[in-house]
């Protein structure tokens, strides 16, 4: 059994979600749809939409954000635009690179272009380069304290800057260069750091240090094994995400405290009305006075928002296959109940699908005929007036009353034909139809096809009395219309190959488990496909 939190779905994309973003007050959501699509709502206390708009955006999408009273979108080519709640557009920004990351910053915002470079924006005002006033290149990662942007360069360079000067700048460490891998800051604005360099320990093993910094003050250096890939501020501090799957607290003083494992690389945690979340793998872990829970996505959601003046949490991922439908956007409420369930349970809320109900007789055969009429002839209209159908002739309706007129008689003794000899045609048609069916569906050789993996379907397996049960993998469902594989290969969830080969034998323990299949054909094109297995505890004491 596993602790976990009521689930629903509050959208149904119809293809991948890549964006997602939350209003400050909680009551608004943005989201994008493929590379073009925006779509804006209005959330409610029962964590249903009210779509407000969907925006058509001309260049890909980097990233959406909600911001005071606009609909931020920044893309890949040509900047950042401003949009009214609406769908209105406001105002364009250019920035050259188009827009690689982007946040809010009080009243402003502040954006990585694909060039490396860092700018703050602000609607109705000149776009400022920070990089330019600052000299800073290459810039690879911001962060935003109060009125200070932290920003880190691929040199190994962190400064705090105001976005006309530079207000501080952090000493090298090392004579043999350092490469900064995270910026984070906390509630009061220390700022905190990962670094990683050469020559400070024997042989080429690389050097993992945490550093906190207090008014630009270091106050504490320690070494560490695991890489910190996320944060976020929290009342404490902060929230850590690290990629050993731990989830820990940053205090003030900087003391760490492990919360939650999650067994794989987190992508993003925060803390909302003090439960700490985390996303991992195909879950989202949670923290709330001392019980760990978690719920389970149909993706992996790389995507996780909420904020202390809301208790919703809205998370959204995909699984990473072309081949399969696109995932929902999970909403959950922190002010309702954990209650235990069968790890087998966690993907009720989205393999649950919503049926329409059937038409009602009233809507099947409503009194108003105006749909039906304006499909008909004058003519037809003016029999079905008169309850007479048109062209209807005596031998139309002695053939309803069961007779036979004398001139039909003799017509179909003169038009009879042979029976053997019609099935026979049909039966060449048939098979001539089938033979260009096979040729249309394998195409051309000279077509790129790739091809595409089936891993099978979900399996729910009862133990034996030893609590394990042998399954049998099969990937031989796998599509490609000209047989071009040339590699097969089974993967668990933590990513280790267990067979290069179509099938695999397997015995389980109870519980979930989770593999994904991946085949590749000769042209190097990769796909991939997953199957859960969940095995039930068969003993009957």
């Amino acid at each position: 059994m596993v602790f976990t939190r009521q689930v629903v779905a509050l959208a149904r994309p119809d293809t991948k979600v890549t964006c997602l973003s939350l209003s400050e007050d909680g009551t608004m959501v943005a989201w994008t749809e493929g590379r073009n699509t925006v779509i804006v709502g209005l959330l409610d206390s029962e964590a249903t939409t009210e779509m407000l708009c969907t925006i058509q955006h001309p260049n890909p999408i980097s990233t959406v954000l909600l911001h005071r009273s606009h609909v931020v979108v920044g893309d890949d080519l040509d900047g950042v635009s401003f949009y009214s709640h609406s769908g209105e557009p406001l105002e364009h920004q250019a920035i050259d690179g188009g827009v690689q990351s982007l946040k809010s910053w009080g009243l402003k915002l502040a954006a990585i272009s694909g060039m490396g470079e860092v700018f703050s924006l602000q609607f109705e005002r000149s776009v400022q380069p920070v990089s330019a006033n600052c000299q800073l290149d290459d810039c690879i990662d911001l962060v935003q304290s109060n009125d200070r942007l932290y920003v880190a360069t691929q040199s190994g360079r962190v400064v705090a800057t105001d976005g006309e000067q530079v207000l501080w700048s952090r000493p090298a460490r090392g004579e043999m260069g350092e490469r900064i891998t995270a910026l984070g800051v906390t509630r009061k604005g220390s700022l905190f750091l990962t670094r990683e360099g050469h020559a400070l320990v024997a042989g080429d093993e690389e050097a993992i240090e945490f550093e906190l910094w207090t008014d630009e003050v270091l106050k504490l250096r320690i070494d560490q094994r695991m890489r910190l890939l996320t944060s976020s501020p929290a009342s404490q501090g902060a929230v850590l995400g690290f990629d050993d799957g731990t989830v820990q607290t940053l205090d003030e003083e900087g003391r760490l405290e492990c919360l939650i494992e999650t067994g794989h690389p987190v992508f993003s945690c925060l803390e909302v009305k003090g439960h700490v979340l985390a996303s991992s793998w195909f879950y989202v872990h949670g923290w709330s006075a001392d019980v760990v829970w978690k719920v389970e996505h149909q993706g992996m959601p790389r995507l996780l928002c909420g904020n202390s003046e809301s208790s919703t949490v809205l998370f959204a991922g995909d699984d990473q296959n072309d081949y399969t439908d696109s995932e929902p956007i999970g909403s959950l409420s922190l002010d309702g109940e954990v209650f235990s369930c069968d790890p087998a349970e966690l993907s009720l809320w989205f393999e649950a699908v919503e049926q329409t109900p059937p038409p009602s007789a009233e809507e099947l055969y409503g009194a108003s005929d105006d749909d039906v009429l304006q499909h008909l002839t004058e003519d037809e209209q003016r029999s079905l007036a008169s309850n007479t159908p048109v062209g209807m002739s005596s031998d139309v309706l002695l053939e309803a009353m069961g007779q036979e007129s004398v001139e039909s008689s003799e017509a179909s003794v003169e038009s009879s034909i042979d029976a053997a000899a019609l099935l026979n045609d049909l039966q060449g048609l048939t098979e001539l139809t089938l033979e260009d069916e096979e040729l249309d569906a394998a195409g051309p050789l000279s077509d790129v096809h790739r091809p595409r993996a089936v891993a099978g379907d979900d399996q729910r397996q009862m133990a034996e009395s030893d609590g394990t049960v042998v399954v049998l993998l099969d990937g031989r469902g796998t599509h490609d219309p000209h047989q071009h594989i040339i590699g097969w290969s089974w993967l668990n969830e933590q990513g280790v190959e267990l067979s290069s080969t179509s099938q695999l034998k397997l015995r389980l323990p109870i519980g979930l488990h989770r593999f994904e299949l991946r085949v590749v054909d000769k042209d190097g094109s990769w796909t991939t496909d997953t199957t859960v297995i969940t095995v039930f505890d068969g003993s009957t004491s």
